[in-house]
């Protein structure tokens, strides 16, 4: 039985449709600059049987209705420390060299439990980007204008780039034009990939969701390796990224350089 669904070639971007662990065990290495994901968060309340019962995680009550649950989001911690330890584990196997980082998107509430766990695969606690979202999220008090990320690496990691902090600043994706529920915005995306991976060095997203990570690899001349196990994410990021692909070759057939 093979270990994913689908698999997708679309130009310099290969996608599978199955569970990360699971693909990332069984495919061939891959010789990665960077991982970059957006797991679930499991910040659904503050205890575990909260986490398990959560209706909506701050999602607005249309959105809900839409995608109902988007999958893995009631996980416990220790579900959600497994996943990203199994994850950083596998990637150590596709990794280009002892250079290569690994960067996940976290909820601020998760980094105490997630850090130390992804750090037991082996991996070096390296930075805490932050993503200001530039206009706060909802509910009342303090509320949350940011996301954090924990980013890794196997060894002494290997930069591409000191142009940017570690504050990334970029609104959200609009709600009116995004194509998953908790997409990305590709500027974000792109200041990752910058510093992370050389042109032509490859990102692994055993996240993928609806693709900003392909879209954004693409259009920086890198090569993706996507992973996502929901059908109907799978499809959007496999649109999306051939239409981000498509855009790469018209801006260099036409003699412009690569964003």
């Amino acid at each position: 039985m093979s270990a994913y669904l689908r698999k997708e070639v679309i130009g310099n971007a290969t996608l599978y449709l199955g569970d990360a662990v699971t693909v990332m065990a069984a495919i061939e290495p891959l010789k990665a600059a960077a991982l970059i994901g957006d797991p679930p968060y499991c910040s659904g309340g503050f205890s575990e049987a909260a986490k398990r019962q959560a209706k909506g995680q701050g999602l607005r009550s249309d959105t809900l209705r839409e995608i109902e649950w988007f999958g893995g989001d009631n996980m416990t911690t220790a579900g959600l420390q497994w996943l990203l330890r199994a994850t950083a584990v596998m990637f150590k196997r596709h990794a280009a060299s002892a250079g290569s980082t690994v960067t996940f998107f976290c909820d601020w509430r998760m980094v105490a439990m997630l850090a130390p766990a992804i750090e037991s695969a082996g991996l070096r606690l390296q930075a805490m980007p932050v993503w200001d979202k530039q206009a706060p999220g909802l509910g009342t008090g303090f509320r949350a204008t940011h996301e954090c990320m924990l980013h890794f690496a196997i060894g002494v990691p290997e930069y591409h780039t000191a142009r940017y902090g570690n504050i990334i600043r970029s609104p959200r994706a609009s709600a009116t034009t995004r194509e998953h529920p908790t997409e990305k915005p590709l500027e974000v995306m792109r200041v990752l990939i910058e510093v992370q991976t050389p042109v032509d060095g490859l990102v692994l997203d055993p996240f993928m969701g609806g693709g900003s990570t392909g879209v954004a690899a693409l259009g920086l001349g890198r090569r993706f390796v996507g992973i996502e196990h929901d059908p109907a994410h799978f499809d959007t990021a496999c649109r999306r990224i051939e239409a981000a692909g498509r855009s790469s070759s018209l801006m260099l057939g036409g003699g412009a350089e690569a964003a």
